[in-house]
């Protein structure tokens, strides 16, 4: 079973991506656990092992001037048992792909995701390397 912890603050961008993981997963075992903010989803990281972490990038502001994901990702870096584990960040900043490439993890833009929504499987095909 796959264990993937879900960082997103807004309500309707959850709902979306459970549909498409129960899409993405048709049926097979996995976990989406969710938190609204990167704090939280830090302190969850402690507490339980995930196999993969999505994190939106703005959320609360706590972190300026970096993002909330963009510290949220720094943490798990540091995290011995979470170096290696794949990081996708969703979100609509318009230098998401910058952001990403500097932390070295995958990324996937909201607005891609609107006009093509098969470019969900491919970045969850991606983080978790899988060939669904």
């Amino acid at each position: 079973m796959i264990k993937i912890l879900l960082a997103e603050d807004g309500a309707e961008w959850q709902k979306v991506h459970k549909t498409l993981m129960n899409d993405y997963f048709n049926g097979d075992d996995y976990t989406l656990c969710i938190e609204s903010c990167a704090r939280d989803a830090c302190e969850r990281l402690k507490q339980e092992q995930f196999d993969a972490v999505i994190t939106d990038l703005q959320m609360e502001l706590d972190f300026e001037p970096d993002f909330a994901g963009e510290w949220l990702v720094k943490q798990i870096k540091q995290m011995e048992e979470y170096k290696n584990t794949p990081v996708l960040i969703v979100s609509a900043t318009y230098n998401i792909g910058f952001v990403a490439s500097k932390l070295g993890v995958n990324y996937l833009s909201k607005r891609t995701l609107l006009s093509m929504p098969d470019s969900y499987r491919y970045a969850m095909n991606e983080l978790l390397g899988l060939n669904k």
